[in-house]
């Protein structure tokens, strides 16, 4: 049997086998103190490509959902102002049906057109106020709004809200509601049929935000479902099994000390081949 100082294979083996252990050791609490399984490129090459993928989707899903929301909450608040002006415009139509009736002197019908007057500019000051962050909404400059209600290129709705000033409510036919006047029977008739297509204007300007309303609330949780999901896969790539890596753990902490062990040994042969030679 021969013996070597200089060199000792068993010892270098040891020695590799010892370091390998530690490599993975220290990989395996990198991973358990991150809770990710692919904390670097090396770790999974492919997965990690993947899992940033799902996560940058879901992370643009979510930044949609949140547009989303600030377009129902702008449509709420547009809504919620032309239901004001409706119940404005039923009182006008409730006052023009009581001018209309001879019983009044001039100075009743006066009173009522006072009456409606302050009305038609309470419209007026609901409309030029109506905003949503610094956008006036029922001016009549809301017109082809989009919103990005997706998270791929072109995903958008839009909406259009006409002007809900009480010159623009009505029809050339009729008139429209600035227009009203109640001081003679027949201007009083007349007002009738105006506060009627004003209506008309109002509920229709409401139906078309409300569609709005239900297709951003449908996308909301279409995309809400999409987003979970979607996080879901990610996770399955890039989150770490957290029982799994414990026993990876446990199996290289064993073989930590059995190959410090053996290294230990492999040294211990080295240092008695020496001792030959001192005593």
């Amino acid at each position: 049997m021969s013996l070597r100082i200089h060199t000792n294979p068993v010892e270098s083996w040891a020695g590799r086998q010892l370091k390998e252990s530690q490599q993975a050791l220290h990989d395996s609490l990198e991973k358990i103190a991150a809770g990710k399984r692919t904390n670097k490129a090396a770790d999974d090459a492919s997965g990690m490509v993947i899992a940033d993928s799902l996560g940058s989707q879901a992370r643009s899903m979510g930044q949609a959902i949140r547009n989303a929301n600030d377009a129902v909450s702008m449509a709420q608040i547009a809504d919620g102002a032309l239901q004001e002006s409706a119940g404005i415009i039923k009182t006008i139509r409730t006052k023009a049906i009581q001018a209309a009736q001879d019983s009044n002197g001039p100075q009743s019908r006066q009173a009522i057109q006072s009456d409606i007057d302050k009305l038609i500019d309470q419209i007026d000051m609901i409309a030029q106020n109506t905003s949503f962050n610094g956008q006036k909404l029922l001016s009549g400059g809301f017109i082809d709004k989009a919103f990005q209600v997706g998270a791929n290129p072109n995903e958008t709705t839009s909406l259009s809200i006409e002007s809900a000033e009480s010159n623009r409510l009505g029809d050339n036919e009729t008139g429209r509601l600035s227009d009203i006047n109640v001081l003679t029977q027949d201007g009083a008739e007349a007002a009738i049929g105006i506060a009627d297509a004003a209506l008309s204007d109002v509920n229709q300007m409401r139906s078309e935000i409300g569609s709005l309303q239900n297709q951003l609330t449908s996308s909301i949780r279409n995309l809400s479902v999409s987003q979970i999901n979607i996080l879901s896969a990610e996770s399955a790539i890039r989150d770490i099994d957290l029982a799994e890596e414990s026993m990876i753990l446990s199996k290289m902490k064993v073989l930590t000390r059995v190959r410090s062990f053996a290294l230990a040994q492999a040294r211990a042969g080295g240092e008695r081949v020496m001792q030959l030679f001192t005593t």
